[in-house]
């Protein structure tokens, strides 16, 4: 029987699971007509509860987003590399951190102090359990299928110029044979013009048409992950003292990332059962981009940031780190998976009964929004990039079955975390249509609507709320005019304007490229149109881009 890629299950309880899962988001709106239909009253009330709930979680996030923004804007103030040091001996470091405190300038420098002190603290809680910062690799795999070789190599020198020792890094640039002569020909000449800067750095070549395999990222990072495996027990290091980033071609490293990252794995105990998440920022061509992916991109990015300050929320997005060791405990990524980043959280998590977190890195990784040439092209690629990641829906049955299988997991946790899958992709398609039309369904659906005082002000008492959550939006308009690299000079300043006036298309982007794109991949799942292969987002840059990682 087929089922959908990355399951191990292929039997009739879980194409059940799959068309219960794929209709959740069909019967939340069918709930809501029959309501509509036979009881005016009680749908008004469902709904205008359902908008103030949002209303108030609206607010939450943007308080989130303030705080996360600001402690982005900290970390990146922090030197990280140089205080991989005070790992040495902490407590001398906490006395010279106080005397540092006592001298600050300003404000902002005892800020960063502070904001500082809080790691050192809990890297002296756990001194005992400190793996030494020079027994520390990253091993950088790179994923590429036919991109440009223009934007491969800025990755590259982005990695170059991280605030780390690069002889402390292995880079592999792991590229796809399918994908043609002339990239794995760019790859090599790379792998082997950086090679004496790094420990090594190779390219690393995945055959096409692996069994069992989807034509996706995973086959490929795997098939790359297991060469570095077999190199690392050649150079006898232990594969704890390895962690492993994964970046798609386009992702750029701030500067602190290897750095703060390497502090953050120091200084975990249990380091391999924690997954290690950077804030993507998809501000690389933000200037380019339309202004409908220019909102996407920031609103994408701030998800994330304000995700950060809830770890046991936080789920691996896009460029992510783990130990080799862990990578080698689950057997890497699931090359039958379409999404291999969101799956390898429930891999992980599973491997280890539970026991398992992801740790929010606060330095950035820049990526690109989408821009393709042609705007109607351009429209079609954003819809299917949100539609590839929307498809973690597909994961929902593996989670409810290996959650019975899985006594050991305290049933509180598999019971949260159930809720939280479900809830998570139900939201993505239902929040935005029912918050901007839910309020005058009552009066299309039932005649007698209009004879309902309630019925007939639905509407305003609805629009009174949505008013009020606009004001949820300053907070991510004013991180994102702050976020912003510089503004290229093919630009003037109406350019910049536009940068404030494009939120008026927040609504238009919540249902067309949210929703629909998730309803989409649901309505796919219930009837087995399964996603077969990745599609790859297009990328394409008007010019160099600008650097946003200072």
């Amino acid at each position: 029987m087929k089922t959908v890629a990355g399951s191990q299950y292929h039997d009739r309880t879980q194409r059940v699971l799959e068309i219960a899962t794929g209709a959740m988001s069909w019967s939340f709106f069918i709930i809501v007509i029959v309501v509509s239909y036979f009881s005016i009253v009680t749908a008004a009330y469902i709904l205008i509860g359902y908008t103030l709930w949002w209303l108030t979680k609206i607010f939450g996030y943007s308080n989130r987003l303030i705080r996360a923004y600001w402690r982005m804007r900290l970390s990146r103030r922090v030197d990280w590399q140089l205080r991989l040091m005070d790992l040495n001996d902490t407590e001398l470091a906490l006395e010279r951190l106080q005397l540092r405190l006592s001298k600050a300038k300003n404000w902002r420098e005892r800020q960063v102090i502070k904001y500082y002190s809080k790691y050192l603290v809990s890297a002296h809680k756990a001194r005992d359990t400190i793996m030494p910062p020079e027994d520390i690799y990253h091993a950088v795999i790179i994923a590429i299928y036919n991109e440009d070789a223009e934007i491969l190599a800025s990755t590259v020198q982005a990695v170059i110029d991280s605030n780390y020792d690069a002889h402390k890094m292995i880079l592999i640039i792991a590229h796809e044979a399918r994908g043609g002569a002339e990239t794995a020909a760019a790859a090599r000449a790379l792998a082997a013009q950086h090679a004496p800067i790094f420990k090594t750095a190779v390219a690393i070549e995945h055959p096409a048409d692996m069994p069992g395999e989807a034509k996706a990222k995973a086959g490929n990072i795997t098939y790359a992950a297991r060469w570095l495996t077999g190199y690392i027990e050649e150079q006898a290091i232990n594969p704890e003292q390895v962690m492993v980033t994964t970046l798609d071609v386009d992702n750029r490293p701030s500067p602190n990332y290897f750095a703060e990252a390497a502090y953050c794995y120091a200084i975990t105990p249990n380091r391999t059962h924690n997954s290690y998440q950077p804030i993507p920022m998809f501000f690389n061509n933000i200037w380019d981009a339309p202004a409908l992916m220019r909102v996407i991109a920031v609103s994408n990015s701030f998800w994330v940031l304000m995700e950060a300050l809830r770890p046991h929320r936080l789920r691996n997005f896009s460029a992510h780190a783990q130990s080799l060791q862990t990578l080698i405990d689950v057997d890497y990524w699931n090359v039958a998976s379409i999404v291999e980043d969101g799956h390898q959280y429930w891999r992980t998590y599973f491997a280890y009964k539970g026991e398992h977190k992801v740790l929010p890195i606060f330095s950035p990784i820049y990526q690109d929004a989408v821009l393709v040439e042609g705007y109607w092209r351009t429209f079609k690629a954003q819809f299917y990039q949100l539609r590839r990641w929307a498809w973690g829906v597909a994961d929902t049955p593996f989670v409810l079955r290996r959650s019975f299988h899985e006594p050991e997991i305290p049933l509180s946790s598999r019971i949260v975390h159930n809720f939280r899958q479900i809830e998570g992709y139900l939201s993505w398609v239902v929040a935005p249509i029912i918050l901007a039309g839910g309020g005058w369904l009552p009066l299309l659906i039932n005649v007698e609507a209009s004879d309902s005082i309630l019925a007939v002000q639905l509407p305003t008492i609805v629009s009174l709320i949505q008013t009020g959550a606009l004001i949820g939006l300053l907070a991510p308009i004013a991180s994102s005019l702050m976020s912003l690299p510089p503004r290229p000079d093919r630009y003037g300043p109406l350019r910049s304007v536009m940068m404030v006036l494009q939120w008026a298309f927040v609504p238009v982007t919540l249902i067309v490229f949210g929703s629909m794109a998730a309803l989409n991949a649901q309505t796919r799942l219930l009837f087995g149109k399964y996603l077969e292969a990745f599609n790859v987002t297009e990328k394409k840059r008007i010019a160099r881009p600008d650097d946003t990682r200072n």
